[in-house]
């Protein structure tokens, strides 16, 4: 049986021609058990693929390809929490310290946060590849040596990929030559950038605006070919039927990949706690002596309503999260700064004791349940609203402050595009000329076309759309 283990998205912008969800359907539709997802630097789209893959009946496996200091890429496959925890902390030390799509590590990076990963050497676009073509065998040898030592004999194992490429096959050659001589597995992929063959039209169109030119003008730029497609398990026998092994190993790897954002186990910054207090004993401290301020008096119904939400956090773990927007809050108040709590968090009495929110759930009687439920399965959101410009801005710094510049982080939005530049962007790869490329994007909307505006009136020939 062959598993994928190397796939992008659209989320490898400008790269992959397929989203998540696209792409889980599609291996469902193959009936793979498995899929692993592998954006360039980043796991932004595993979550989508995540809840596709749930959806669909495929088990997802999460990882991804980062970019290498001088060159290349080193696909990182993620076996356990601690190597998703590895993984994202070398994703964001290498974005911190560089502007935006021009972060790269090397190979003593990598080593610093190498436990809990899986390493595959790439094929054509990996690190031993390109070492062969511009330093030779010999020093693709020790880099080869090297990854061994980071990741170790089982950790490692040497990529193949078949696009009936004359060039590929002979460093494939090479490849299986090298593997042999360091005792490592072979694993066979396609490098996956779309779902489909009929998704190779798309990404030659992202090829072309990520190079900025045109499809006329792209040459070699340009795949040679439509092959890197999510293929058949009977298709990638054939292609390696000389190869057994490397396809096994794709199944046999994708057994020891255990780790999927079920097991994220996220926690929240350690709150800083007075001498003798754990989180739930300041917790339920600071909400009875909020309630008797809110409650005059603290009478029975209130009582119960608190010592409920109480147990339901304590057994939960979320006591920190409560102390943190606690403290938070109090920042605000100290500062003369307007914070009030809102949404689904004014149903707690907790909050309320603790003045996140204003609304007395208790007298209002609202149900708790609506804010935290354990058969939910999900986090409490408490949602504060801030004024905006610098008295924002000084809550965000307190924030940094007092969890440290890796403790603390804004909500990222990963941007897309919506159709009128995405009009001008395919107008440009077309070649057409700016003057039909502004009618053509006049013609939409923010979010799709405009279909009573749509009318071959607008273009004077047919020539235009050639």
């Amino acid at each position: 049986m062959y598993i994928e283990l190397k796939t992008s998205s659209a989320f490898s912008f400008l790269e992959g021609a397929s989203l998540p969800e696209e792409l889980a359907r599609e291996a469902a539709r193959l009936e793979y058990p498995a899929l692993a997802l592998l954006d360039r630097d980043g796991v932004s789209g595993a979550p989508r693929f995540y809840k596709a893959c749930r959806e669909a009946g495929v088990h997802p496996l999460v990882g991804a390809r980062i970019s290498l200091k001088g060159g290349g890429e080193l696909p990182l496959l993620v076996k356990n929490r601690k190597g998703y925890q590895n993984l994202c902390q070398l994703i964001t030390r290498m974005k911190l310290r560089a502007p935006k799509g021009k972060g790269a590590v090397d190979l003593d990076e990598i080593e610093l946060y190498s436990k809990g990963l899986v390493c595959l050497t790439g094929n054509v676009e990996g690190p031993i590849a390109r070492t062969i073509r511009t330093n030779g065998l010999q020093k693709a040898s020790r880099m080869l040596d090297r990854l061994k030592g980071i990741f170790g004999r089982q950790g490692v194992f040497v990529e193949i990929q078949r696009h009936f490429l004359r060039d590929q096959e002979r460093l494939n050659q090479i490849l299986i030559s090298l593997s042999e001589r360091h005792g490592l597995d072979l694993l066979a992929s396609n490098g996956v950038l779309y779902a489909n063959q009929q998704r190779r039209s798309l990404q030659d169109v992202l090829t072309c605006i990520r190079h900025k030119t045109t499809l006329r003008e792209a040459g070699r730029v340009l795949a040679v070919n439509s092959e890197r497609y999510l293929k058949t398990s009977a298709e990638m026998q054939s292609l390696f039927s000389d190869l057994q092994p490397a396809l096994q190993n794709s199944f046999l790897l994708s057994q020891q990949l255990h780790f999927t954002l079920e097991n994220l186990g996220y926690q929240f910054p350690l709150f800083p706690l007075p001498p003798g207090e754990t989180m739930d004993s300041y917790l339920r401290k600071l909400t009875h002596q909020g309630a008797r301020g809110r409650y005059r008096p603290y009478h029975q119904r209130a009582r119960r309503q608190i010592e409920k939400e109480l147990a339901l956090i304590e057994k939960l773990d979320l006591a920190g999260y409560f102390l943190i927007v606690w403290d938070l809050v109090q920042f605000c108040r100290k500062q003369g700064i307007l914070a009030q709590g809102r949404g689904s968090a004014a149903n707690s009495a907790v909050c309320y004791s603790l003045e996140i929110t204003a609304v007395d759930p208790v007298g209002m009687d609202l149900l708790f349940e609506r804010f935290l439920s354990e058969e939910r399965g999900e986090w409490p959101d408490i949602d504060i609203d801030l004024p905006s410009g610098d008295r924002r801005e000084q809550v965000i710094q307190y924030v940094y402050e007092r969890y440290g510049q890796l403790g603390a982080a804004m909500t990222a939005n990963v941007i897309t595009y919506r159709a009128r530049s995405a009009a001008r962007e395919v107008g440009k790869s077309f070649g057409f000329a700016p003057d039909v490329i502004h009618r053509l994007s006049k013609l939409l909307t923010s979010w799709g076309p405009h279909p009573e505006k749509i009318d071959t009136d607008h273009f004077s020939t047919a020539e235009e759309w050639s």
